[in-house]
């Protein structure tokens, strides 16, 4: 396990999984949960530190241990850039989980946009593991293509992985209503900011694919937010994966007019204390 340095967020202990994936713990003394937390495709862990209502030290200060992967491809972890198989990117994620709920203390998973889509496969498949309760923040929920179609989508992945699919992409502007926000987004040179692969598509629908008809199995708590102008992810998919669970505890939270990275938007206070607010009756 890696650390060095004195400053607690920039420098932080991290390990490498055997796939190659870097995954950074922000420690905390007496910690009264672990948070699993997944960004977006495009975006890095360390990004949570500094941006995103400065999420990892708001969530430490409140007594969170986190620990956040970076997904391949991106942040510190080898591969190309913006190139993730998600299918290998779940199991990436179960690993964390279980490798965070052996530490004993509960463990709540937290996803946002792609790493939504990750989080939600995660748990679908192995429910019973490491996960006392879900939050989604923005999530990329694909609907079930005609199977023609996604077997198209799968046949390029296969010949040319790499090629870049050619579909207008929603500018950075539409991340937050915050022109400060989109700035940063947009001199970030940690994050990539091209289009999506055919390796990364056909590997996410796979993936959707799979988990819409085992969401029936799905009980744990969950905290849904989804702004209703996110030109990202759509989410009237979020309503229909609230419709779908079983779970008896889920919560789902549009925020009017909201952009999609809801802790860069405006109302990002707001978002915010929601998260917070959900732990702590999921703690009591």
């Amino acid at each position: 396990m890696a650390t060095n340095g004195s400053d607690p967020f920039r420098y932080h202990p991290t390990f490498t999984l055997p796939s190659g994936s870097i995954v950074h713990t922000w420690l905390c003394d007496s910690p009264r949960a672990i948070i699993v937390l997944q960004h977006g495709f495009g975006e890095y862990a360390e990004r949570y530190v500094k941006s995103h209502a400065e999420l990892i030290p708001t969530l430490n200060i409140n007594g969170f241990e986190v620990w956040a992967m970076d997904l391949w491809g991106h942040g510190r972890s080898p591969g190309t850039r913006g190139m993730v198989n998600v299918r290998l990117a779940v199991k990436d994620h179960l690993q964390v989980r279980l490798r965070a709920a052996e530490k004993g203390f509960r463990v709540f998973l937290m996803g946002h946009s792609l790493g939504g889509l990750i989080t939600a496969v995660s748990v679908a498949k192995n429910s019973s593991s490491a996960s006392d309760g879900v939050i989604l923040c923005s999530p990329a929920l694909p609907a079930t293509m005609m199977a023609l179609g996604e077997h198209a989508i799968s046949l390029v992945a296969r010949l040319a992985p790499t090629i870049r699919i050619p579909i207008p992409k929603s500018p950075l502007e539409e991340l937050s209503h915050d022109t400060h926000c989109v700035r940063q987004a947009s001199q970030d040179s940690s994050m990539y900011k091209g289009q999506i692969s055919f390796l990364v598509a056909a590997t996410a629908l796979h993936e959707a694919r799979q988990m819409w008809p085992i969401l029936r199995h799905w009980t744990k708590p969950t905290l849904i937010m989804h702004g209703t102008s996110d030109s990202y992810t759509k989410h009237e998919q979020s309503e229909h994966f609230v419709r779908e669970i079983a779970s008896e505890d889920k919560t789902l939270h549009l925020i009017k007019e909201g952009y999609h990275e809801l802790l860069n938007d405006a109302d990002y206070e707001s978002t915010l204390q929601t998260v917070l607010g959900w732990l702590e009756s999921q703690l009591c």
